[in-house]
């Protein structure tokens, strides 16, 4: 329902740009283009730019009709997007892979039948690319009801009861590639920084849950756990150590805990969780090590994601950073195989910093940008570097695009599910803000389109970094500037 209350608004930003044209010609544009502040030249709400304590801005608002730019300020200062990153890697993946876009994970056999023992003398083989969807509904359901049609294709069409072999992997894990590049290893245990896999179960996510020295982790992991007991630790401490399955966590443990951490290996937990599912619908693994002379392999399912029209909502509205990684190495891996790229492009190795320069090369053609860092999809390394001049660009070239609907019905907006339910609540900015935040420390950024009341489409994107003020009362910042804009233009 409230996908569908986005589209509807969306489609109502669109229409109502039939008559903006016509209004533009009784309003004309004021433009207020700013080098250097003079704070006599501003309205009260933009004189913030010129405190010192503020940080480093970089503001832009451009008229998409017109196509005008009616505010600026360091507009092409190069600053951390933190999430509204996310905006170019949708934007991209939605001109490149195409909206209706399923992410893949197949499923072969070797070996042969032995229809009398139902017994498959071989192994389950898997190839993932990198679906961030399967078992996404775990912590609602606790179960991975997806891979039902997978068992009832090996016990109904194939007679299959007990697999003799193993269940392999045919696109192995890389530690090496499991983040983007420069990511905090402080937050490599923290839920917003899972590791990015070929193969991924529920987010690559545990929670893990303590209650009276009694620990459950769902779904399973061999965690290797140290409880450590800290009198009066008002909230618990989960840490993962990087580049482990060691777990330390700190609590005075006076009361039942909970919290969600990363896995250290996406295969193992994959396998490990799939198997016991399978064996619960009674397909049982044997674990034997199978010599099969026969290297052919023979499809038994595929299982498919939600369209990427539907994948981009979570990936915005919700700024899911595994999500947008999937998506980023995704666009990577389909340009990488375009014969019509650049020389130096053609016949890159697909390790990360190869994928890197294919997306950053493709950002420079497709939204004609230059002089920004990429290194990641989503926005958490801190070599990523943007301006604000350059998020218009992407936003314009977007407004104009075939697939601006989906692109705008996946931006959050207030007071509605997503990273705006209690920001940017003001009432002039019901039904017209569609917008990306983007925050991490020192970081606080707004992006996206903006419906004024005079019916101007606008393209627009705040972004300061090293603020000395609170994130509060930026964002009330923000929510002033946002509706002087939608009542002065």
């Amino acid at each position: 329902m409230l996908k569908l209350l986005n589209i509807l608004l969306a489609a109502f930003f669109l229409i109502s740009c039939s008559g903006s044209k016509e209004l533009g010609k009784s309003e004309p544009i004021r433009k207020v283009k700013v080098t250097d502040i003079d704070i006599s030249n501003l309205p009260k709400e933009l004189t913030v730019l010129s405190d010192p304590r503020s940080g480093v801005w970089s503001v832009s608002f451009y008229d998409l009709d017109s196509k005008e730019t009616i505010f600026e300020y360091n507009k092409n200062k190069n600053l951390l997007p933190a999430s509204n990153l996310k905006m170019v890697t949708i934007a991209a993946a939605l001109k490149i892979l195409g909206p209706e876009y399923r992410f893949a994970t197949e499923f072969f056999i070797n070996g042969y039948i032995d229809r009398k023992l139902n017994l498959l003398k071989g192994n389950l083989l898997i190839k993932g690319t990198g679906d961030p969807t399967i078992g996404r509904d775990f912590f609602k359901t606790g179960t991975l009801n997806e891979f039902q049609p997978l068992i009832d294709s090996l016990r109904k069409s194939k007679g299959i009861d007990f697999i003799e072999g193993d269940l392999i992997v045919l696109t192995p894990f890389k530690q090496e590639e499991a983040y983007g590049k420069s990511w905090d290893i402080d937050d490599i245990s923290s839920y917003y920084s899972a590791p990015i896999s070929p193969l991924t179960l529920n987010e690559n996510l545990t929670k893990i849950i303590i209650n009276k020295g009694k620990v459950d982790i769902v779904p399973p992991y061999p965690f290797k756990i140290k409880l450590d007991t800290v009198p009066n630790l008002d909230k618990p401490e989960f840490n993962r150590l990087a580049g482990s399955d060691s777990l330390i966590i700190r609590s005075d443990f006076k009361k039942s805990i909970s919290g969600f951490v990363t896995v250290h290996n996406p295969d193992l937990f994959f396998k490990r969780n799939l198997k016991d599912y399978m064996a619960r619908n009674k397909v049982i693994f044997m674990n034997k090590t199978v010599t099969v002379t026969d290297t052919a392999k023979y499809p038994v399912f595929t299982l498919y994601s939600d369209s990427l029209y539907k994948i981009i909502n979570k990936c915005n509205s919700e700024s899911n950073n595994l999500y947008a990684e999937q998506i980023f190495r995704k666009i990577a891996e389909v340009l990488s195989k375009d014969t019509t790229l650049t020389d130096s492009l053609e016949n890159l190795k697909p390790d990360y910093n190869n994928l890197i320069k294919v997306n950053e090369d493709i950002y420079k053609r497709m939204f004609g940008i230059d002089n920004f860092s990429v290194c990641d999809g989503s926005g958490l390394s801190r070599r990523d570097f943007f301006s604000a001049d350059k998020f218009i660009k992407v936003l314009a070239t977007m407004y104009d695009d075939e697939y601006f609907l989906p692109y705008i019905s996946s931006f959050p907006q207030p007071g509605m599910e997503g990273t705006l339910i209690s920001k940017m609540t003001h009432i002039d900015l019901q039904n017209r803000l569609f917008a990306k935040t983007g925050s991490m420390s020192g970081v606080n950024n707004i992006s996206g389109y903006l419906l004024t009341k005079k019916n101007h489409r606008l393209a627009f994107s705040i972004m300061n970094n090293y603020y000395d003020f609170g994130r509060s009362r930026t964002n009330d910042i923000y929510e002033d500037i946002l509706v002087y804009f939608v009542n002065n233009f």
